[in-house]
């Protein structure tokens, strides 16, 4: 099965999956860590793991300089430096430098692969503890288990002989040592097969890689065997997770968990907060049992000494008997054998004559001393590829400057030297691959030390001390016997470049020591069994252990990693043979299946954590007035459907199909344990009850759902998933999906709140708890779905992860143990713009006390995420139950500071770490214009409103130059009234059913004869598409005047006209074309129509000639359609069929082109949407809106009442009346004059209505129509007052067309349009009739 060219799984989970308690918590992922994952697993116990660094497999691991150098930190002594995840940690100290590495596996990821048991007289020395030395059995058998599961075998006979592993031999016997020379066993793979574990591993390929993360599946690290399989038996694992320190706590009755381990999340999107903000930052915590610390001496003796701190009673040997187990690294350089010794890094294996090797193959063992604290032994290495450039110029200076290489350059002859320097030439010309690079022999000692360096906090991170270090450790012994090693090849013997430059520092690979064992605690930290001393005698904690290289007591002579893994082997024997567990040794014959655990641990929430499972119902319950609909109980944070990486198989393959659909579910929890169905009665409650609708629905389904549900429920999500199956052979794979694009992102909110006042005054409860000094700070960590569909606003969820801090509910930093994020974008009948972010939350205290909390966040803005860039105050209330009763417990604000929100636009990440997908994760966010675009297809709902009316009457109307339009009449007894409606639209901009008060139906209400006209300009009319100066409206008016006044009678009628409706009723009065009109309602433009400083703008670019001469259109659209969209004929179950036009557009190339420019059409603040109806509609006149004005009902369907307008009529409009700021006949005659305004409307009253915020037709052009009238009719001498007569209502907070469609225009503007009409019924209409 060659399954590696797939996808590596991921086993490890989000931490949205981490639980409140654990049987166990294993701290680190090493040796020590792993193996008791493993067979504590094994032993049916539920098992943590918290690793630090990342989860990367072969494959991932950086081979070129550049990547491997961004995976380099320091511990230095002036802080830290570089990624705090970074593969490659270097702890640099004064005396003692340290490498170690980070990542799911530890420095089984990075080590040489040796695998050697200590000299047996190791065991007799007085450090190590009788009950170890003694049982013998017991530790060969843990050695056998260890040995079982690594598979360490030499470097095979029957393989290439390798020029290192040759050149060692050759130095051997030419140093007179050949009987030391042996090929010692190493982890490394050198056939195809099942590892123990159930994984299957590749041959070596030589390549050196070894030491920097090996790529060819050969390295039989942890993350290839005692993780997978701790994982293979119901272990769950969470990386970027790095543990501070352990506290016990026995205030937790309900649970009963001794221990609380509090983690930072070093994910790189929380970086930026956790460490620019510091010690206010709080940590995570999670309960267990049994804790056991495996973070490596330094990460354990870390946690533990900063645990002491923080009053945990430990032994005063901590941190102490630390060993650097006696490394000393020297080279060989610049010999006459060919080494091959740089690793392969990231060239082509094929290029190489001869394969480098694993990086040690070959040993001499030097162990035989009559003391054996003076034994030691050498082994080859490979030299990185990645640091070889940088060593070429230090070993040639080191080697000319070297005293103990003199004799050897005595010796060399005239040739040989020639030979020496052709050869250093040779590296710098042709690479570190030839010449002396490629002579250059590595040496690697294990040797002795006296362990008497000691680890302490300083600034709160672990450093070593060790005085003398250096100078004690006598390397000249090592010198003398390392150098005739050199010379049996002719090489020049170079010390370690940092060792023979300081004679003081000393770097180790192997840190051991810390957390020695000890027979009580005045000798050691921990016992026999690794358990933690609790002082200086032999009590212990019980549940808390220390399984790592920290234990060892001295310095070993050999790679210790066998030795930490046989230990830790025998810790759990022990563990479990005293609780009466059973750990099953077994290897698995099955290959892993990484979707899946074979051997999964039932785990019952509502059993196993009845008081976490009761409160993750009650935020349930909580959330049901924001919901529509539920499909299980809560557990954790909830999302609408799985994600990839969230699944609780391991996500290890499973990707989104790339033309998945936005769900149409609207649940919001799922259980992490066994749940219990809802009825369907149940189901239908909650539908109702939930006026507001978030966009979540299940991670997971309870064990319990039948294929039946899962298959309806595919149905109704309308997406599809994909699981490739990473075991999978290549031929096998499934089609690679396109992956969707998400986004994370860390918020920090930092405010007050107040345990007095409890009334929802939140203004008063911030002040009193800012006089108290009450402050609460929470950091939330969102994770969203594709980010493409998380910017939709019908379709916001994310996953949240965060800590609460606040004294007033918890002297310790609370756990968010479940969570709902969500965003209320409205009903149908909300305003298109109004958000609100909802953050419900239950809180978990180390005491095990819970708090519910909520939040609500105000966004003012039809752009979601536009919320988060003007920082807004959350208003929380926090609820805790008593005496069974849940009460308020405390109200506050919380909110950003400017500074804040630039540290969380840097923690943005694409769910690549690519900076191209980052980048592209921030700008689609913070950029709206950027967003997909919404089309009437994408619409999911759409409300009605449906109102009785008395039976539409329709008559044909035609106008004097031959163009056929409509009238439709609804009796009453008032009026009657006309009704005109703008450009593009259509008589539905009075009677659509998509508010809940439309203007037709509001004067129906009021007993108005009322008439609907579709003039030319109608899009439900058929001549809408013939050319037409902009004029030619006022013989459509004319003409349906006439009929009016023939089927009613009266001499007069009263006309609601609004926008180009309004400026064609005027020219045609003005020209004496139009006559029976009795008063005038105008709405947003008279007798100047003076346009926006954008619509001048775009005069001035000649768009309209443009679009005609140019690209030969013969109309502009505001109607759109999306790509996939099918022109069809059928009519709109919405339509009027009598007046609809059925005719529908093909969408073309250049319809895409606009809606896409169209995108960057400058927007005022907080207008920006994604809709693109909306967007052609702003370009071709101006916003239309203000968009909180209008329903989000309409806003979603804006195809039914805006459509197209011809382009001729636009041309007159835009570059005739609008340039011109005047009225005009076809023939440009200006039709303002007084004398027409005196001939037109010296009887006729008028009322101007006037949207303050018009972006259309400005404010001022109502107002100089006004004062026009009242300045010229006066000259009549009328006796009434005129000025009553020619009235102007400015509509504040309006825009154009929201007057007339806006959801509370029934309120704000109707009311002065029948005020209007009801005073001047006597002189109009049917009133008139009867006064005479």
């Amino acid at each position: 099965m060659n399954f590696h060219k797939n996808r590596p799984p991921r086993l490890g989970l989000p931490l949205t999956k981490l639980k409140s308690h654990y049987d166990v918590v294993v701290v680190g992922s090493g040796y020590g860590a792993s193996i008791a994952a493993s067979r504590l697993a094994r032993a049916g116990k539920r098992v943590c793991i918290l690793e630090r660094g990342e989860e990367r497999w072969p494959g991932e691991f950086p081979e070129d300089t550049l990547k491997a150098a961004s995976e380099v930190q320091f511990n230095g002594e002036h802080g830290h430096e570089g990624k705090r995840t970074g593969l490659y940690e270097i702890h640099k100290n004064k005396d003692q430098w340290a490498f170690v590495a980070c990542g799911l596996g530890g420095t089984s990821l990075l080590n040489a692969n040796t695998a050697l048991k200590p000299e047996p007289r190791i065991w007799d020395d007085p450090a190590w503890p009788e009950e170890i030395t003694q049982d013998k059995e017991l530790l060969e058998q843990s050695f056998q288990h260890a040995t079982d599961m690594l598979q360490p075998n030499p470097y095979p006979e029957d393989w290439p002989l390798l020029p290192k592993l040759a050149t060692l031999e050759a130095q051997a016997k030419g140093a007179g040592e050949h009987h030391r020379f042996v090929r010692p066993p190493i982890t490394v793979h050198f056939k195809d097969e099942l590892n123990p574990a159930g994984v299957f591993q590749k041959a070596s390929t030589l390549t050196g890689n070894d030491t920097t993360g090996i790529n060819d599946w050969s390295k039989n690290a942890t993350l290839l065997n005692y993780i997978p399989d701790a994982w293979n038996h119901g272990a769950e694992i969470f990386t970027a997770c790095n543990v501070v320190r352990v506290e016990r706590s026995n205030t937790m009755p309900n649970q009963g968990a001794p221990y609380v381990v509090y983690f930072e999340w070093q994910e790189q999107r929380r970086e930026a907060f956790l460490f620019e903000h510091g010690s206010s930052i709080a940590p995570m915590f999670v309960t267990a049992d049994i804790v056991v610390l495996g973070a490596g001496a330094l990460g354990s003796s870390e946690i533990l000494l900063r645990s002491n701190k923080s009053g945990l009673q430990t032994s005063d040997q901590l941190g102490k008997h630390f060993s650097g187990n006696g490394d000393f690294l020297a080279f060989s350089y610049n010999g006459e054998t060919l080494v091959n010794g740089v690793s392969m890094g990231d060239e082509n294996p094929k290029k190489f004559e001869h394969g480098v090797g694993p990086v040690i193959t070959g040993l001499i063992d030097y162990r035989d001393t009559p003391n054996v604290m003076d034994g030691f032994v050498v082994e080859e290495g490979a030299i990185p590829a990645q640091a070889a450039l940088f060593l070429r110029t230090i070993y040639q200076v080191m080697s000319e400057k070297s005293s103990k290489s003199l004799k050897t350059a005595q010796a060399l002859s005239f040739q040989e030297k020639l030979d020496r320097g052709t050869r250093e030439l040779s590296s710098y010309v042709a690479g570190v691959y030839k010449g002396a690079m490629a002579n250059t022999q590595t040496f690697l000692v294990m040797s002795h030390d006296d362990a008497r360096g000691e680890l302490s906090l300083q600034d709160d991170r672990v450093r070593i001390a060790w005085p003398g270090v250096g100078s004690s450790r006598n390397f000249s012994r090592l010198d003398k016997l390392l150098e005739p090693l050199a010379e049996a090849v002719r090489g020049t013997y170079v010390r370690d470049p940092l060792t023979a430059a300081t004679d003081e520092a000393v770097v180790t690979v192997h840190p051991i020591g810390g957390c020695s064992f000890g027979r009580t605690g005045a000798d050691g930290v921990i016992n026999h069994k690794g358990q933690v001393f609790t002082g200086q005698g032999t009590e212990v904690y019980e549940g808390l252990y220390v399984m790592d290289g920290a234990v060892m007591p001295m310095s070993l002579g050999v790679n210790p990693f066998l030795t930490i893994s046989a230990l830790a082997e025998r810790a759990c024997t022990i563990l479990a043979r005293e609780r009466g567990w059973t750990i099953k040794y077994d290897p698995t014959t099955i290959p892993i299946d990484f979707k899946t655990p074979h051997f999964p641990i039932p785990y019952n929430e509502q059993e196993h954590n009845p008081e976490a499972y009761a409160w993750a119902q009650k935020l349930h319950k909580s959330t049901q007035k924001d919901v529509a609909s539920f499909d299980k109980e809560v557990r954790g944070l909830i999302v609408a459907d799985p994600f990839p990486d969230d699944s609780s198989e391991s996500s290890s393959n499973e990707e989104e199909e790339s033309e998945a659909k936005p769900s149409k579910r609207l649940s919001m929890f799922s259980s992490w344990g066994k749940s219990t169905e809802h009825t369907d009665q149940d189901k239908e409650s909650e539908v109702k009850s939930g006026k507001r609708r978030s966009m979540f629905s299940s991670w997971g389904k309870s064990p319990e759902q039948t294929e039946q549900e899962k298959e309806s429920e595919a149905r109704s999500s309308k997406r599809l998933s994909v699981f490739s199956s990473w075991s999978k052979s290549s031929d096998q794979a499934e089609p690679k999906k396109k992956k969707k694009e998400k986004i994370s992102f860390t918020e920090m909110l930092k405010g007050h709140l107040s345990t007095v006042i409890l009334t929802e005054d939140f203004d008063t409860a911030d002040n009193q708890a800012r006089s108290a000094g009450s402050t609460m700070n929470v950091v939330l960590t969102l994770s969203t779905g594709p980010v493409d569909e998380f910017l939709k606003l019908t379709e916001h969820r994310a996953r949240i992860v965060g800590t609460v801090s606040c004294r007033a509910l918890s002297d310790q930093p609370m756990m968010i143990e479940s969570g709902v994020f969500t965003i209320y974008t409205g009903t149908e009948d909300d305003p298109a713009d109004e958000c609100e972010i909802l953050y419900k939350m239950v809180l978990l205290c180390a005491s095990g006390d819970r708090y519910r909390f909520e939040g609500r966040k105000p966004i003012e803005t039809g752009q979601v995420l536009e919320g988060w860039i003007k920082p807004s105050k959350v208003l929380v209330t926090i609820y805790k139950t008593e005496d069974g009763v849940e009460k308020v417990f405390g109200r506050g604000k919380l909110g950003e500071n400017d500074e804040d929100f630039f540290s969380q636009i840097t923690s943005f990440r694409g769910d690549s770490v690519s900076l191209t997908e980052s980048l592209k994760a921030i700008i689609k966010t913070y950029l709206p214009f950027l967003n997909d675009l919404k089309y009437p297809e994408d619409t999911l709902t759409r409300k009605s409103f449906p109102r009785q009316r008395p039976e539409a009457e329709v008559y044909e109307v035609v106008s004097s130059d031959g163009f056929h339009t409509r009238l439709t009449r609804y009796r009453g007894k008032k009026g009657p009234v006309l009704m005109l409606h703008g450009a593009s639209v259509s008589s539905a901009i009075y009677s659509t059913d998509l508010i809940p008060h439309n203007l037709c139906d509001y004067l129906l209400g009021h007993d108005y004869d009322v008439w609907l006209s579709d003039w030319r300009m109608s899009i439900h009319v058929p001549d809408s598409r013939r050319q037409s100066p902009i004029y030619g409206g006022a013989r459509d008016h004319a003409a349906a005047i006439k009929i009016i006044l023939k089927e009613t009678g009266v001499k007069n009628v009263q006309v609601v006209a609004h926008c180009v409706g309004s400026v064609t009723l005027w020219a045609g009065m003005l020209n004496g074309e139009i006559e029976g009109v009795g008063s005038v309602v105008s709405s947003q433009v008279g007798t100047r129509p003076l346009v926006s400083t954008a619509n001048r703008i775009k005069q001035d670019l000649q768009l309209v000639p443009l679009f005609e001469k140019v690209l030969g259109q013969d109309e502009f659209d505001c109607a759109t359609h999306s790509p996939s969209h099918s022109p069809s004929a059928s009519v709109s179950e919405h339509e009027d069929p009598d007046t609809a036009v059925v005719e529908k557009k093909t969408t073309t190339l250049l319809d895409r082109a606009i809606d896409n420019v169209l995108r960057f059409l400058p927007m005022p603040e907080h207008e920006y949407c994604n809709n693109a109806i909306c967007h052609r509609a702003s370009f071709c006149f101006g916003l239309l809106w203000e968009h909180n004005k209008l329903s989000k009902n309409l806003h979603d369907n804006l195809d039914e009442i805006l459509g197209s307008i011809n382009i001729e009529s636009l041309g007159g409009l835009v570059d005739g009346w609008a340039k011109k700021q005047t009225l005009m006949d076809v023939n440009g005659k200006d039709l303002v004059t007084p004398e027409n305004l005196k001939m037109a409307f010296e009887n006729v009253p008028v009322l101007l209505i006037h949207g303050s915020k018009n972006q259309v037709f400005i404010p001022e052009s109502t107002l100089k129509t006004v004062e026009q009238l009242r300045d010229i009719l006066p000259m009549t001498g009328m006796s009434y007052d005129y000025k009553g007569q020619y009235r102007r209502q400015l509509i504040p907070g309006y825009g154009h067309l929201d007057c007339i469609v806006g959801d509370r225009a029934y309120k704000d503007v109707y009311p002065f349009i029948l005020e209007h009409l009801e005073t001047h019924l006597k002189t109009t209409g049917y009133e008139a009739m009867r006064e005479k």
